[in-house]
């Protein structure tokens, strides 16, 4: 009787399958060393060569991934998984163009046209070439067939995200999450969408869990930091912006995190290092990180390099500047003694106010200068710069210029490449650059005078219109405002446009009529007016408002408490703008009524030497 003979145990498919196990367990680097013995001992199997790269592509090591997976498929041209997470490899590596990962999930997809991971691959490319319709089918497709596979869910939302469709970005995520809670990019891809649409409240708990669940995800660290900075939190920010560059030193976008925690909290030279790392890590294209590398050489006081870069604000998104386009050149500081130039604005009303001190010294070069600025912005500028020609702008829904009766354009901000190079040029600059209609200013005057004719006059504003989470803990409310108020034979006037009767009726009652609100002055939209009110103050107490500016181009003494603003101070105590102004500066520490005793011992001190003379000289009086 013959004897049986059990068939030779295959020792190598049978470690195959025990790193199979642990990879599909999670335990990826386990499964790693089984996987390079099996190569070591059989370096011509696809298998051992595709499941060894896909271990190295989780792991984060895209570079050796696809040195094997490619191997993979020398060794076996035909088998279409290896070309999936071939082109998922290539989406990990910096720098492939998505016609590169789309050409490679289309060979995977000639050879099996239903695999899944393949489909997703190709929406995803079709998606970063912008062909948004195809991608969104593709998802719709794999949605309604594997409605249990939740990167379609993923990708979707990220779709849909990039094309602002927040709430069903986040709906998709959230069926992502549900699906797979154990991929914590489902949290990441979340919280980014929350903080597109400033959903602060909902993310901030949604992201704690998060971070509960993955304490060591650099990602989730990253979007934390990115949250708390947004709801001005820096200082709270910083230790997860610390923590997630470190988790991904060469990741150029948690570097720039980095450094503008640093710029807020008034730590430059930090800043700067950050910035410059990153500058060297990210592709050329990424010019929006010039606008971060200028906002820190300001911040140094660097003038010169700050300038030259500050331009690159318009191609950051999150800068959310106004991008005018012309059929004429920009000027680029040649000669334009025989030219007509236009200068147009691409922020808020502060900002316009504060460059257009520099309007003086561009129309010693120019033959001819247009100002063209917001309809209530013209007649002031009109006032104060007669031999210009002001405008409101005019421009088409794409911010295309609808006029062309000029030679160059220059923007109100970028003047300072060629008039604000260094501190000299301040101390130098026409000091007050803006007019006033000191008829209208004395009008006031008398009308406040007959509450106290020796009394000083302060002018005040407690905060701005924008009372986004971000910049709300900039300013005072009414009550917090009060203790500021309380001085003896003082006339308080309101210069807070847009404020709210109830608050001036608070402190109208909790001053005893030592504030004064003259109603009829439209603070808001009557630029001349609020200038002529303002030009009575002897002193101007106020946020870090449009309300400062106008103090400052009068001229008119002030205090000003904000947040850093590297364009502003210039790495100064004080802006150089304003000589006549004091700021105080307000951390991301500080809540605004730190800075109340600090703005009532000023005004103390300042009334011990307070004279009427510099305003009544101011109005023509003296």
């Amino acid at each position: 009787m013959a004897t049986k003979v059990e068939p030779k145990p295959n020792l190598l498919l049978e470690k195959m399958k025990k790193a199979l196990a642990l990879q599909q367990a999670g335990e990826v680097e386990k499964a790693q060393r089984i996987y390079k013995l099996v190569v070591k001992k059989a370096p011509n199997s696809p298998d051992a060569n595709h499941l060894l790269g896909v271990s190295y592509r989780q792991l984060g090591d895209p570079v050796r991934a696809f040195e094997y997976i490619q191997k993979a498929i020398e060794l076996a041209p035909d088998r279409a998984p290896y070309y999936a997470n071939l082109a998922r490899t290539m989406s990990d590596l910096a720098g492939t163009e998505p016609e590169s990962i789309l050409a490679v999930a289309d060979k995977a997809l000639s050879l099996d046209p239903n695999l899944v991971e393949a489909l997703n691959l190709k929406a995803i490319s079709l998606s970063r070439l912008d062909r948004k319709l195809e991608a969104e089918e593709i998802f719709q497709f794999l949605i309604v067939k594997c409605p249990d596979f939740p990167d379609p869910y993923r990708n979707y939302g990220i779709l849909l995200r990039d094309n602002k469709v927040y709430d069903k970005a986040i709906a998709f995520f959230n069926k992502a999450a549900l699906l797979d809670p154990g991929n914590p990019e489902n949290y990441v891809e979340r919280a980014r969408a929350r903080l597109a649409c400033d959903d602060f409240k909902t993310s901030e708990p949604e992201l704690a869990d998060a971070l509960e669940r993955f304490p060591d995800n650099g990602n989730i660290k990253h979007e934390v930091a990115r949250l708390l900075f947004k709801m001005g939190e820096t200082g709270e920010g910083l230790k997860y912006a610390i923590a997630a560059a470190e988790d991904a030193p060469l990741d150029y976008h948690r570097l720039v995190t980095l450094g503008v925690h640093y710029l807020m909290l008034d730590q430059p030279e930090k800043a700067y290092e950050q910035f410059k790392k990153a500058r060297e890590l990210a592709p050329k294209s990424y010019i929006g990180l010039d606008w971060n590398l200028s906002l820190a050489s300001l911040a140094l006081g660097d003038l010169e390099t700050g300038w030259r870069l500050h331009p690159s604000r318009f191609d950051d998104p999150a800068s959310q500047v106004i991008r005018r386009t012309f059929d004429v050149p920009a000027w680029e500081g040649e000669d334009i003694s025989d030219k007509t130039v236009l200068v147009w604005a691409d922020q808020g009303l502060g900002d316009a106010l504060k460059a257009g001190t520099m309007l003086p010294d561009l129309m010693e070069r120019a033959g001819k200068v247009i100002i063209e600025l917001s309809k209530k912005a013209t007649p002031w500028y009109q006032k104060s710069f007669p031999e210009a020609l002001c405008r409101p702008a005019a421009f088409d829904s794409e911010f295309k210029a609808l006029k062309s009766d000029y030679d160059v354009h220059a923007n109100i901000t970028d003047l300072a490449r060629f008039f604000r190079n260094d501190f000299a040029d301040f101390e130098n600059a026409k000091r007050p650059a803006y007019a006033f209609d000191q008829e209208q200013a004395q009008g006031y005057l008398k009308r406040l005078k007959e509450r106290g004719s020796d009394k000083p006059i302060v002018g005040v504003g407690w905060r701005s219109m924008n009372l986004a989470v971000s910049r709300a803990r900039l300013y005072l409310s009414a009550p917090q405002f009060a203790p500021i108020l309380d001085f003896e034979d003082v006339t308080f006037v309101n210069l807070q446009y847009a404020a709210v009767k109830r608050e001036l009726d608070f402190l109208k009652a909790k001053t005893n009529g030592a504030f004064v609100s003259l109603d009829d002055v439209d603070l808001l939209d009557d630029l001349l007016a609020a200038a002529a009110l303002t030009a009575c103050c002897d002193l101007v107490v106020t946020a870090n408002t449009s309300v400062a500016e106008t103090a400052g181009v009068l001229d008119v003494p002030s205090f000003r408490f904000g947040q850093n603003e590297p364009p502003l101070l210039l790495g100064q105590k004080n802006p150089p703008w304003h000589p006549s102004q004091r700021y105080f500066l307000l951390t991301s520490e500080m809540p605004a009524t730190a800075v109340v005793p600090d703005l009532r011992a000023a005004i103390s001190d300042w009334l011990e030497t307070f004279s009427p003379e510099r305003r009544d000289k101011r109005l023509g009086l003296a």
